[in-house]
């Protein structure tokens, strides 16, 4: 738990708050092997959103554009339980996993009735692709995708009625290894502690037992937004291989345009 802060004036506060936001971090092996796993999760995670989505948006931009709040309501979900809601149509309510129970009004109608179309239950089975995260991590990060991706359609669609682009089409890309190797996680989902005694700031994360540790300052207030891990680039030649993290005040849980230096190579 967070100590307190101790009443007499004669003992010097070592609590320093900062406006830092980046800071080189020392990790066992284990700890980075493990985060290196789950960087990895998280980076197929968004390319497999990106590679399936960006085909039907440039062929049906009407089925993305169609989307209104109940079908974002079924992908978040869709996205957070890594369920994929044709699995649920195609069992009786009675066979549900019984977490899965309050998606059936989502679903169905009154009458019983599937109230989704097939082109919606099938974009809505992308963001049941698998992927090792925590929960509120694959659901902001489909949740900040879809929103990008209605947009676009909005733009295509428009152009396809006018044949005129009222603005430029920049579809999402994929990443690689190189250009995202980092972790993006919400500040609801960290522990973070200071130790007066040993003036360090421990932070507990979803991807590890083991606390990050930050010394000389304090980051338990004010809060932040994101906390981002970084790995360095394993092909880059820069004799400066340390992980780092950055503390982001982001108004998303998820920055999908977010990436990491990729070194230029040298020219022979």
């Amino acid at each position: 738990m967070r100590q307190n802060r101790p009443h007499n004036n004669n003992i010097p506060n070592k609590r320093k708050q900062s406006n830092q936001k980046n800071f080189e971090i020392e990790l066992l092996p284990n700890i980075k092997s493990n985060l290196e796993y789950f960087i990895l999760q998280e980076l197929g995670y968004y390319n497999t959103l990106v590679e399936q989505l960006v085909p039907r948006l440039k062929a049906f931009p009407q089925d993305i554009l169609s989307i209104k709040d109940k079908e974002k309501r079924i992908w978040d979900a869709c996205a957070e339980h890594a369920i994929n809601p044709q699995k649920l149509l195609d069992h009786p309510r009675s066979e549900w996993p019984k977490h899965l129970d309050f998606m059936y009004d989502m679903l169905y109608d009154q009458a019983g009735k599937c109230k989704i179309s097939p082109a919606h239950i099938s974009i809505m089975g992308i963001a049941a692709s698998p992927a090792r995260l925590h929960q509120k991590v694959r659901r902001a990060i489909a949740s900040e995708v879809l929103k990008y991706m209605l947009a676009q359609a909005d733009v295509l669609f428009s152009a396809m009625k006018t044949e005129t682009l009222k603005s430029p089409v920049q579809m999402l890309q994929t990443y690689t290894t190189e250009s995202k190797r980092h972790l993006q996680i919400p500040y609801s989902l960290l522990k973070i502690r200071y130790n007066e005694e040993s003036d360090k700031t421990y932070i507990g994360i979803p991807y590890s037992k083991a606390e990050i540790e930050l010394p000389h300052v304090d980051l338990t207030q004010p809060p932040f937004r994101l906390l981002v891990i970084r790995s360095p680039n394993a092909t880059s030649r820069s004799s400066n291989q340390k992980w780092e993290i950055d503390i982001m005040d982001s108004l998303n849980d998820y920055i999908i345009s977010l990436n990491d230096p990729v070194e230029r190579k040298r020219r022979i």
